[in-house]
């Protein structure tokens, strides 16, 4: 006569593909969460500037490192979804070993049964997680360049080929006109930034911490020369 199955027969070990399959995925889940924490910390940060991202034309590999600015201004809740995360991804393929052992047996089949799903959904949290915490990192360093009257762009002498080209439309009148191009060259726009074809200019007020600043964006194509001062400080 045959003997029942013992639990432990029931148990089946992970596969080396299986443990292939889940290392792979580990390791590809980290820089995955990074690069999409960091696209939401960089749509964050220009938006308060007033900058939408798709015209910033950022290289790719920079939203790995925006993803570890993020961590860095969060460590510990940064490890603390990574570690989750790739704990229970890791622990996917020992499910039918590990719950295989659990009394009463019922228990450990639910949890075997239940392991997909809440596989999928500790990846959706980590990544919720991260996109909340990008936008809390991206607005704790925007308002810590207001406070420190945006010490992270240098001032720039803009000469443009054509004044009036480089406004915005509603801002081309006579004495807008000559106001701005004297900043211009005079260096008192702060460079926020440089693509390819755009250059992205705003003018902070020494003293006055404004809550929204105008962003001046003019293509490079009309602008004769551009020269980055080594000064931080802003215009009276």
């Amino acid at each position: 006569m045959n003997k029942p199955p013992t639990r432990s027969s029931e148990t089946k070990t992970p596969s080396l593909g299986e443990l292939m399959g889940a290392m792979t995925f580990t390791v590809g889940f980290v820089p995955a969460w990074l690069y999409a924490t960091g696209w939401a910390y960089a749509y964050h940060y220009f938006d308060r500037f007033g900058v939408p991202l798709m015209m910033v034309d950022i290289p790719r590999e920079y939203y790995f490192i925006y993803g570890a600015t993020v961590v860095q201004q969060f460590p510990l809740w940064g490890l603390a979804i990574v570690m989750v995360a790739i704990a229970v991804l890791a622990l996917w393929p020992f499910s039918n070993l590990t719950y295989g052992r659990i009394d009463p047996p019922w228990v450990g089949e639910a949890l075997r049964r239940a392991t997909p799903a809440l596989c999928a959904i500790a990846l959706i949290a980590t990544f919720w997680v991260g996109h909340l915490a990008a936008i809390a990192a991206a607005h704790q360093e925007y308002a810590l360049q207001r406070q420190s009257d945006y010490s992270a762009f240098p001032r720039a002498q803009i000469w443009p080929k054509d004044a009036a080209a480089s406004l915005p439309n509603d801002a081309k009148t006579p004495n807008s006109l000559a106001w701005a191009s004297t900043d211009l060259t005079n260096g008192c726009y702060r460079l926020l930034l440089q693509n390819r074809d755009r250059l992205f200019l705003f003018r902070p007020v020494r003293g006055v911490a404004a809550a929204d600043l105008p962003i001046l964006i003019t293509p490079t194509d009309k602008i004769e020369l551009v020269r980055v001062l080594p000064d931080y400080t802003s215009c009276p």
